[in-house]
């Protein structure tokens, strides 16, 4: 089997379709591309699709990552182009790039996520002053709401790497993201309006996840680069 490593937007238009529903639609799209896709064993057998970090229903994302397991080799751009074909507007693979079957999962290697969230103003505020302070704070502790289980208290200050203003109104994050240690959009969004009066709390779809990383001694790694993918 052949696995092949594949980047992906998911836009405005199909942003409230869920993890699972995203998942499907890939799977249905695959099957009438004719792509020569491997399939698990067993009673109920699925096609070998992985995809990274799932996206919060109501966000975009610039540039998602699946991997998928081929039974057969084909070049990237006929990949990129059966497949987009058959996939919805909107939701559109970029890249595609084969990588060694054994390597670890896009769940376990990605591990830092850049967010940029759109914000809400009341009043003057100096921004980039802002985030300077809200930066250097020693702890940006949070109540983390957790269905079923009783909340929990969470700082976030180890997590969030960079702060960058891009416009008015418009910040970047670089924060952790996966299971060391997962920072949300809503999270930084509420921690900074309880700090912040002039900044009020946004729903996701003012958010857009820009990309995803690897992150190896504080440098940041594309999931295609030799460093990542070799075993």
């Amino acid at each position: 089997m052949m696995l092949i490593r594949t980047e992906y937007a998911k836009l405005k238009p199909v942003r409230y379709i869920s993890h699972l529903e995203l998942m499907d639609t890939f799977r249905r799209a695959m099957r009438r591309a004719g792509l020569p896709v491997a399939y698990t064993q067993g009673y109920n057998p699925h096609i070998k699709l992985s995809l990274g970090q799932p996206l919060a229903v109501g966000m975009t994302g610039k540039t998602e990552y699946f991997d998928l397991g081929l039974v057969e080799k084909i070049p990237t751009k006929e990949f990129k182009v059966r497949l987009n074909k058959f996939l919805p507007d909107f939701l559109k693979i970029n890249k595609a790039k084969y990588v060694s079957s054994d390597i670890k999962s896009l769940q376990a290697v990605i591990n830092t996520a850049v967010y940029q969230i759109s914000l809400e103003l009341e009043g003057e505020l100096d921004q980039k002053k802002t985030i300077n302070q809200f930066v250097n704070l020693s702890e940006i502790r949070i109540v983390r709401k957790r269905r079923n289980k009783e909340d929990r208290v969470l700082d976030l200050k180890p997590m969030i790497y960079n702060v960058e203003f891009v416009k008015p109104g418009v910040w970047d994050f670089t924060v952790s993201t996966g299971s060391s240690g997962n920072v949300r959009p809503s999270e930084l969004i509420r921690a900074l309006a309880e700090r912040y009066k002039e900044i009020k709390e946004v729903p996701l779809v003012n958010v857009v996840r820009k990309r995803l990383f690897v992150r190896k001694d504080k440098k940041l790694y594309r999931p295609f680069v030799k460093r990542v993918v070799r075993r």
